[in-house]
């Protein structure tokens, strides 16, 4: 990590050939999101990670219009991307990417589906897991975008999740 950062440093200061520094802004629900994203190939020879092509650092910065509040945070990952195939741009859009599978899924499953919140233990805490899972899938696979209500209307109605999956296809 520390080679890494002081990777990093020196781009900063003085940008070798192949490396590339973009930044981008977005507007999203009230906040001014801005990226700074830094891709460099030049890898120091000791690092053991066979297969890395590029390291990668993406900072961000989160403007909260209201409150006037500012959140900083910068993460770091090694890509096997080489520079031809994925710049700065990409690699910091494929990072982003990542942080919205795991908010899309694991918030969903926390805070929704109370997850955390299972007494379930053993074998019945697996299989209710892989329950949980094959719900999301199915929801996020039809572009279900309010699963708060999709499930609620599933719990109060199991026949329109019967509906919902095609098992079921008469009203009782």
């Amino acid at each position: 990590m520390e080679a890494v950062e002081w990777l990093f440093a020196c781009l900063d200061e003085h940008p070798l050939p192949g490396e590339s520094i973009v930044q981008w802004e977005e507007l999203r629900d009230g906040e001014v999101w801005r990226y700074r994203a830094s891709a460099s190939p030049h890898l120091p020879p000791w690092l053991d990670f066979p297969f890395a092509r590029q390291a990668v650092r993406l900072e961000r910065w989160v403007w909260h219009k209201r409150s006037k509040q500012q959140r900083y945070s910068v993460h770091y990952a090694l890509s096997s991307l080489r520079p031809e195939a994925a710049g700065a741009r990409r690699l910091g859009e494929l990072m982003r990417q990542r942080w919205g599978v795991e908010n899309r899924n694991f918030w969903v499953r926390d805070v929704l589906l109370r997850e955390d919140h299972a007494q379930a233990r053993g074998a019945l805490a697996f299989n209710l897991c892989a329950l949980r899972a094959f719900v999301l899938n199915c929801l996020n696979y039809r572009k279900v975008q309010a699963k708060k209500a999709a499930l609620e209307a599933f719990s109060f109605n199991p026949l329109s999740a019967l509906r919902f999956l095609g098992l079921h296809t008469k009203d009782v």
